[in-house]
């Protein structure tokens, strides 16, 4: 079964067939409050079983700071298997918690990559990625860099009160 959340860009989808239906209805209630703009920690909210690097994945992932992104490189890292940047990409498709593990914060190092398993820059995926990373601040058109910089924003929209120097994305950093 899966629970829908709706969102001005499109549903958010939990997998709840992949874990406890309480637990999955929690998640989405969640979920839901929070978009409505109550600031709600996920914390008490476990990820279903998987296998070890998947939840080694999630774990990370769970880590990214509001308003951040870091590449899938940096999360293989940060789950033990700095090779394994494609599976660290499986993880984060096949994420059953969106927004509670927040895999919208985690690009690919030359873009946004994809979401929910597509790749099409038109589609609903990408719209609800865009909107969730800009909800959080994200700048849209900056691209990760290589550790250690800034980032810039390269096509901030007219409306956006950020500037160019806004430090909205952090780069790749070892924690």
């Amino acid at each position: 079964m899966k629970l829908k959340v709706p969102t001005p860009a499109g549903d958010i989808v939990i997998d709840a067939s992949r874990m406890d239906l309480a637990v999955a209805c929690r998640a989405a209630k969640l979920i839901t409050q929070n978009i409505a703009g109550k600031r709600l920690s996920f914390t008490g909210i476990a990820t279903p079983k998987a296998t070890p690097f998947f939840e080694r994945c999630w774990r990370a992932c769970r880590t990214i700071p509001v308003g951040e992104t870091r590449t899938y490189r940096w999360l293989a890292t940060a789950a033990g298997s700095p090779l394994a940047i494609r599976a660290a990409g499986q993880a984060m498709r096949r994420n059953p918690l969106p927004m509670i593990v927040p895999c919208h914060r985690v690009v690919a190092a030359n873009g946004l990559g994809g979401f929910a398993g597509s790749n099409n820059p038109r589609g609903k995926e990408m719209k609800l990625k865009l909107w969730l990373l800009q909800r959080e601040g994200w700048i849209q058109g900056v691209q990760p860099v290589e550790k250690n910089k800034r980032l810039l924003a390269t096509k901030v929209p007219r409306n956006c009160k950020a500037t160019p120097k806004s430090p909205r994305i952090s780069p790749d950093i070892k924690r």
